[in-house]
């Protein structure tokens, strides 16, 4: 008979301590919010963005939660920054256990004439970029797992025990592969996000020889930087997401982190890969009456 994994209590189920997180465009707005969740819970965390600075926010997380917090400029459309990156991270902290990748872009665009220029930086900051960094931390902590440097061949069968020792990616797709809104003309960034959810089942099933979780997680109209510089050129914008929520609100950041430690927590997630969270508010669930009125 196949031995069972040890059931955890819930006090430790979402215990991150002594792991280390890359998370990308935690510079600030929704990347921050999830810095903060996951340093909460005891989780290093490697900070990268494309911005000289980030929020002094993120520094401030150290001394609140007693955690490592680092902050690398780096291009993730840049196959070279990113290694270099990684290598740093390498070297500052003692392994990479978990990436979360929620550097994107946006731009409102009708579709008869979208430019060939939104869709290659789109594409590039949300898909390239995403698949990029994601590929060098799995390297990363498959290097951890196996204690080799050899990435050719995976092991004959899964001896990795994904609740105790694996790793955890997870890619921030968005409401917005799940159904369309009459509020944006977002095709560019609906398609660039449904490319990262397309990639959650093949990786999760090319990882999991080494214990590496993959999901993603679609989160709803969220009150983020992205969302404010929407709501100024389009005021009604919020008004108009407000309405099709079930509660008649949009969200704030702190409502979408608790699913993201969730996926990230080997205790409380150790047998979930290959999925998508939806986290939207009702949004998705029904026929809007803003659309219909």
């Amino acid at each position: 008979m196949s031995s069972q994994p040890s059931s955890s209590s819930p006090t430790n189920l979402f215990s991150l301590s002594g792991q280390t997180a890359v998370i990308t465009g935690a510079a600030r707005g929704l990347g921050l919010a999830f810095a903060d969740i996951l340093a909460s819970a005891s989780c290093n965390i490697a900070a990268l963005d494309i911005l000289p600075e980030p929020s002094p926010t993120l520094f401030e997380l150290e001394s609140k939660y007693g955690v490592q917090i680092r902050y690398y400029k780096v291009d993730i459309t840049s196959p070279e920054q990113i290694q270099q990156a990684i290598e740093q991270i390498e070297a500052d902290f003692p392994s990479i256990d978990i990436n979360v990748n929620a550097a994107g872009v946006v731009t409102d665009e009708p579709f008869l004439t979208t430019t060939k220029s939104n869709i290659d930086q789109t594409f590039a900051v949300n898909f390239t970029g995403s698949f990029l960094v994601a590929q060098a931390c799995a390297n990363s902590m498959v290097r951890r797992l196996t204690k080799t440097d050899s990435m050719a061949d995976p092991p004959p069968s899964p001896t990795i025990d994904p609740s105790k020792s694996g790793g955890s990616i997870v890619f921030i797709a968005s409401i917005a592969t799940h159904i369309a809104s009459s509020a944006q003309r977002i095709s560019v960034y609906t398609a660039s996000k449904g490319a990262v959810r397309s990639l959650v089942k093949p990786l999760a099933m090319e990882l999991a020889p080494y214990g590496i979780r993959v999901n993603s997680l679609s989160p709803g109209y969220t009150m983020t930087d992205m969302m404010r510089g929407l709501q100024s050129q389009q005021p009604d914008l919020v008004k108009q997401f407000e309405q099709e929520t079930l509660f008649g609100r949009i969200a704030v950041p702190d409502e979408v982190k608790g699913a993201l430690l969730f996926l990230c927590a080997r205790g409380a997630s150790g047998w979930v890969t290959g999925q998508d969270l939806l986290v939207d508010g009702g949004a998705s669930s029904w026929k809007h009456p803003a659309v219909l009125s």
